[in-house]
């Protein structure tokens, strides 16, 4: 299932070497409209050094993919990329937060103490989750006519329906073979090969991939300590002890201005649960 690239990309230089580093995992991919760590790292002052988790490629059937699989290949590149290191504080966003509090697990052995973690918008991923994200991708494909979109999502609410709200991998096989049709219609419509959407559904593999890997971490009492920062959709989701929610849109979360100012003393190891 995985192939050897980077696991680990910085998205923040920070104050260079010798520091603590911030881990974030979050899935970028084509289609997304949510604000990103990018964002949040451009309104944090002095930001600390970040590396964002780069997700393994999916060689095969992505519905075979493990938790296990995923966090191995995350946790072997943090020696070769940080060395001795210290890692500060780990990131997570949406399902991202299932892999950071389980690399926090292991970082706490590895250096001895458990790093700051911070979640935002934390919880298991879901068909609900899937839904939304698979609408705003059908949604992005301007080349389509609105009538073809429209009979995409007619299409998308017909599966969604007919199955339960915990059937996830089920639900992203014909949600994926439904995206494999549209990428074909894109690339007849812009008279380019079919590569290209060979490449999209790729994306879109590896994403399913995240998702179901994250379905597959079991979760420890640890978890609980962390720090979650919810939008306004999402209140209440019961992921750790602590919950800080804000008046802003989920699009926005990591993109808005309060939520820098509460997050930066807990990277910063003021206040945060360690």
């Amino acid at each position: 299932m995985l192939n050897n690239e980077a696991s680990w990309s910085r998205i923040h230089a920070g104050a260079g070497a010798g520091t603590d580093v911030v881990l974030a995992v979050d899935f970028y991919g084509t289609g997304r409209q949510e604000a990103t760590f990018r964002h949040l790292c451009e309104l944090l002052p002095d930001a600390p050094e970040v590396w964002h988790a780069v997700p393994p490629t999916v060689d095969g059937d992505w519905s075979a993919a493990t938790g296990a699989g995923h966090l191995r290949w995350w946790a072997e590149g943090l020696s070769a990329v940080f060395g001795e290191r210290r890692v500060g504080a780990v990131v997570g966003y949406c399902a991202g937060s299932v892999f950071a509090s389980a690399l926090a697990d292991g970082l706490a052995e590895r250096q001895g103490d458990r790093p700051t973690v911070v979640l935002f918008n934390p919880g298991a991923p879901g068909v609900a989750t899937l839904t939304r994200d698979f609408r705003g991708l059908v949604e992005g494909m301007d080349v389509l006519t609105d009538e073809e979109r429209t009979g995409m999502l007619a299409e998308m609410e017909e599966i969604q329906q007919a199955h339960a709200p915990d059937a996830l991998v089920p639900v992203a096989e014909q949600y994926a073979a439904l995206y494999r049709k549209g990428c074909k219609l894109l690339c007849q419509r812009l008279e380019v090969d079919a590569e290209l959407g060979d490449e999209l559904a790729a994306v879109l593999h590896s994403y399913l991939a995240y998702l179901t890997a994250a379905l597959d971490v079991p979760p420890t009492p640890a978890w609980r300590g962390a720090t979650s920062i919810t939008s306004r959709e999402h209140r209440g989701a019961d992921f750790t002890d602590s919950e800080r929610g804000f008046d802003v849109a989920r699009a926005d979360l990591l993109n808005s201005r309060d939520v820098a100012a509460t997050v930066g003393p807990l990277l910063y190891g003021h206040g945060a649960d360690q």
